[in-house]
């Protein structure tokens, strides 16, 4: 009866209300933001060849360690409704534009501002969410968010997929495919743009000491981006929060870098092996989001799941890197998805529910920023160590490979020890406390 109840409250939350209109605005942005990332591949190597495919990963992730806290600085300033707005037509022309692109470097800058106007509207639209659902709702609709989020990659590949056919069916030349799926990537920007414009979400309010006066002051920033750092790091249960899923996407990562020559060289699952661990993953992962109000309900603090959560995450990487077999490998990775869900979910919910309206934007950029650093450095250091400690150590971890993933393993399964350790006065406590 309860799962029940549960599986009615978060369909009412996306068939009415104004989180049901973000929800929508958010799954129709995402997929186009799947597609945009593929037809940008795509285009990549139609131009460069397989190096080509490189250009447009590295135009979407410098953005974000450049200039991703930003984007937080202005969603605690901006209208965020208009905010996103303008951020979907942006996107929407930038997609557009990718008919006139015929070189790397024009590619770059198209994907470097693509990426630019996604890091604004990722921190407005989350720091909008807690103004627009109850605390009771927070969770499913984190959850939600979540699904929408990541749940519209194999749809986003699907789509562009079927467009790459489209002059096979219809016997059209390469120039007219290629029209037609900027045009349609393009429509999904404008629709969710139009979605956010019939939507109703509370300005910031900006204190005193921060408003410029009426007058521009350049500083105002500055001030903003070292206020929100420093909220950040003197608010011990966010901080733990953030670098938590830091250290989680730091050892998952390896798995990125790595889980196509794991899958080829030690599961015999050739290539076609990655794409079994790959859908094994993903598949846990929305069952850990979908099964989160359920896990919610155990007597612990929302802290110790995410913690607990982590070390599942960690151990199951490191059974992950000592598997021989396919079947194997898919049950850890379907735990490893699962525990990864649960843990994304519940650290999201618990910063919306901690942290004050006037730095939400702040936070989550601040997020974005060290997750997405820690993405990027891990997958450049798994591929050097890989090949640094092959053979240099005695088995079962003689393999570079299966040394790195168990190495991130281990790093994922110790800050959720470390997380442990640093609430352990909130355990048998199941309500949020602030931990300043």
């Amino acid at each position: 009866m309860r799962e029940r109840s549960a599986a009615r409250s978060r369909l009412e939350l996306v068939v009415r209300g104004q989180f049901a209109r973000l929800w929508w605005a958010g799954a129709i942005s995402s997929f186009g933001d799947w597609v945009s990332l593929f037809a940008t591949l795509a285009l990549g190597d139609l131009i460069g060849g397989g190096t080509g495919t490189i250009v447009p990963l590295v135009g979407r992730f410098v953005p974000g360690l450049l200039f991703g806290a930003l984007g937080g600085v202005l969603a605690d300033r901006l209208d965020r409704k208009r905010t996103m707005i303008f951020t979907d037509v942006g996107r929407g022309l930038l997609v557009l534009s990718l008919v006139f692109v015929d070189t790397l470097p024009q590619l770059f800058a198209v994907s470097f501002a693509l990426e630019m106007l996604s890091l604004l509207r990722q921190p407005a639209r989350e720091a909008a969410m807690p103004t627009l659902v109850s605390n009771q709702e927070l969770l499913n609709a984190n959850g939600l968010s979540v699904a929408a989020a990541y749940g519209t990659f194999p749809f986003g590949a699907l789509g562009w997929s079927l467009v790459s056919k489209l002059p096979d069916w219809f016997g059209w030349d390469d120039s007219s495919m290629w029209l037609v799926g900027y045009v349609l990537d393009s429509l999904t920007f404008f629709v969710s743009a139009l979605i956010v414009g019939s939507m109703t979400i509370p300005s910031p309010a900006v204190a005193d000491d921060r408003a410029a006066g009426g007058r521009f002051d350049w500083r105002a920033p500055l001030r903003d981006l070292a206020e929100g750092f420093r909220f950040v790091v003197s608010h011990r249960g966010i901080r733990v929060v953030i670098f938590g899923m830091a250290a989680a996407l730091f050892g998952g990562g390896a798995i990125i870098a790595q889980g196509q020559p794991f899958s080829r060289e030690f599961l015999g699952g050739s290539n076609s092996g990655f794409a079994v661990l790959a859908t094994s993953l993903g598949l846990g992962a929305a069952l850990g989001v979908l099964s989160v109000n359920r896990v919610s309900r155990l007597p612990l603090h929302r802290t110790v799941i995410f913690a607990v959560a982590l070390i599942v995450t960690g151990a199951m990487m490191v059974l992950l890197a000592f598997t021989t077999t396919v079947p194997g490998a898919m049950l850890w990775s379907s735990v490893l998805g699962f525990a990864a869900g649960v843990s994304y979910v519940v650290g999201f919910t618990y910063l919306h529910e901690r942290v004050d309206d006037e730095v939400r934007g702040r936070t989550f950029a601040t997020l974005f920023l060290v997750v997405r650093s820690a993405i990027l450095v891990s997958m450049t250091v798994a591929a050097f160590a890989a090949e640094l400690l092959n053979g240099r150590l005695p088995p079962p971890l003689s393999d570079g490979i299966r040394t790195v993933f168990a190495a991130g393993g281990l790093v994922t399964a110790l800050s959720g020890v470390a997380t442990l350790w640093l609430v352990r006065e909130v355990f048998g406590q199941t309500a949020p406390v602030e931990q300043p």
